[in-house]
């Protein structure tokens, strides 16, 4: 208040809700999802709720199709560089076919969304692990 100063309790109180609330946290979420060359929203609100957050997400398996896959923030303008195999790859791209996968690093929009799309081939029950997530402020 204006008068009196925070107790230790309170500050404490604080202090815990916002180490709670920002932390990083295991998800183990799975789920699949088709892809094409056209990029396409993957909500994952469900998880990180209508936040921006960064995520980790384990791309295992392809029921059909093998690509290279793309991720971006959802509303974002940038375009993969896809000249030649494998350019322009970084923590949000990577190949995918039937037992191939790997890791993406990335960051929600606003409302928990992510963007995807293969470099031309359609991809069909691609599989996820959402393994961690951060809520950011």
């Amino acid at each position: 208040s204006a008068t009196h100063l925070a107790t230790q309790q309170s500050i404490k109180a604080y202090v815990d809700t916002e180490v709670n609330t920002y932390a990083l946290k295991y998800s183990g979420s799975t789920g699949t999802f088709n892809s094409s060359s056209s990029f396409a929203d993957l909500n994952l609100s469900s998880v990180v709720g209508s936040n921006r957050a960064m995520v980790i997400l384990e791309i295992s398996d392809v029921g059909s199709g093998s690509d290279d896959l793309f991720f971006r923030t959802n509303g974002s303008s940038v375009i993969p560089y896809i000249a030649s195999n494998r350019a322009g790859w970084g923590s949000s791209g990577l190949n995918v076919g039937d037992g191939i996968g790997g890791t993406v690093i990335l960051t929600t929009d606003n409302s928990g969304i992510i963007e995807h799309r293969s470099a031309g081939n359609s991809l069909t029950n691609v599989s996820y692990t959402l393994q961690a997530y951060q809520v950011l402020k």
